[in-house]
């Protein structure tokens, strides 16, 4: 496998960061758990029942007011169901190894969630319902549609908002209550622009890409770098849910484009990569981070992604120490590789629960001030130090897929501000 020399981006983005104050204060809900717990989760519930607490079946038990609750929007259904339940079981992880260690504040770290099913009608309507709990923080709605949905919402009632939603326009609107827990597209569509044409030498780069914010906010990061490399290109797009790609493809191969580059959701990456193998496709391809995960990989035949490449915050084959053992932890509790959704999560837990200590209160306010100028917390996705801009998160992974396996080619790491 062909390696290639660590790119040095330059990614500033002054925002203006200024603090407020507030939350809410009412009753505190029970939190509700993954069914797979640790063995400290279980412990605690097994203490809770004999003392006569109630308890939701698989949740864990509230202790009073001696806990910092925060709150957690995710897709248990709709079209990305696996995605929530990683994100679940990511979440119920890092609190039951802060727990373990001490909790924040000298207090129970405890979550309580709902189901937005990745929709961002669902999604306003599910944050709204948590924002009205005693909460300290809100991790979640995922993706960049369901976080700009919600946006508002979350800047009005001065709650910090950590999603993994990681489309430019997130930033860009500058709510000071919003993190970014992943690599942002802005960086990543640089990546996988200069990766097409330094390392594997396109002439003519075909763009494809969602017509949501995701896809868009990655296909203009894409062509921009296309157009400073001065590299001729099309652009194609397509709606999320749709099946047939035919037209779009025909195009491509049609135009004679010697390298793909597919910026789109889980279920149309499946779609595109089998279209694209049935159709003959003879083209490089490089995609968004969603394809190597496992729930999307499981849907397709090796030959339909074999060579392809991917450019993303987390594959469980990387070597580096924390991912490795995040990877043994997570499989030792689940009996499961971790994906990406369940890493960025954890990290974002990690993370919320260093600005706790950090701001020394569970006041919303103080958090959001502590996040902001929070560094070098270690997580499986990278280190998170916010920058400006509310991100989190300034390092990504090229890698490639050989028999479905995703291997680390190289780690691209970003200067921030």
């Amino acid at each position: 496998m062909k390696r290639f020399t660590s790119l040095f981006l330059v990614l500033a983005m002054a925002v203006s960061i200024f603090a407020g104050c507030g939350g809410s204060a009412d009753e505190k809900k029970e939190t509700n758990a993954p069914e797979e717990t640790t063995a400290a989760a279980k412990e605690e519930q097994d203490t809770n029942a004999e003392s006569g607490a109630a308890e939701e079946s698989g949740g864990a038990q509230a202790a009073g007011g001696d806990t910092v609750t925060f709150g957690l929007s995710c897709a248990i259904t709709g079209n990305f169901p696996l995605a929530g339940e990683r994100t679940l079981q990511g979440v119920q992880m890092a609190v039951d190894e802060i727990n373990a260690a001490g909790g924040v504040l000298g207090k129970k770290l405890e979550f309580v969630y709902e189901d937005d099913g990745n929709d961002p009608t669902q999604a306003v309507t599910v944050v709204t319902k948590l924002l009205n709990e005693d909460i300290c923080g809100m991790i979640g709605p995922h993706t960049t549609t369901n976080c700009l949905a919600v946006q508002e919402l979350v800047g009005e009632t001065k709650i910090p908002y950590i999603t993994g939603g990681s489309g430019i326009k997130i930033a860009a609107a500058e709510n000071p209550w919003v993190f970014q827990c992943r690599p942002s597209d802005g960086m990543n569509g640089i990546v996988a622009a200069d990766f097409a044409v330094k390392e594997l030498g396109a002439k003519k780069v075909g763009v494809f890409f969602n017509n949501n914010d995701f896809g868009v906010g990655g296909r203009d990061a894409v062509t921009a770098e296309l157009d400073k490399l001065e590299v001729e290109y099309i652009t194609l797009g397509h709606n999320s849910g749709d099946t047939d790609m035919t037209s779009q493809l025909m195009q491509f191969i049609s135009e004679g484009i010697d390298t793909m580059i597919l910026w789109t959701d889980d279920a149309e990456d499946v779609v595109v990569a089998r279209q694209a193998y049935e159709l003959g496709l003879e083209a490089n391809v490089i995609t968004s981070a969603g394809v190597v995960m496992e729930q999307v990989l499981s849907q397709m035949e090796p030959e339909y992604v074999e060579g392809w490449y991917s450019v993303t915050d987390f594959v469980p084959a990387n070597e580096d120490p924390v991912v490795s053992k995040f990877v043994e932890d997570f499989k030792a509790l689940y009996d499961i590789e971790p994906e990406l959704y369940a890493s960025a999560y954890y990290g974002a837990v990690k993370f919320l629960a260093a600005a706790i200590e950090k701001a020394g209160s569970d006041d919303p306010a103080a958090i959001r001030d502590a996040m902001a100028e929070l560094k070098d917390v270690n997580g499986p996705t990278g280190t998170l130090s916010c920058a400006s801009d509310n991100t989190l998160i300034h390092s990504c992974v090229v890698t490639q897929i050989t028999d479905l396996k995703p291997a680390v080619v190289n780690t691209v790491t970003a200067d921030f501000e």
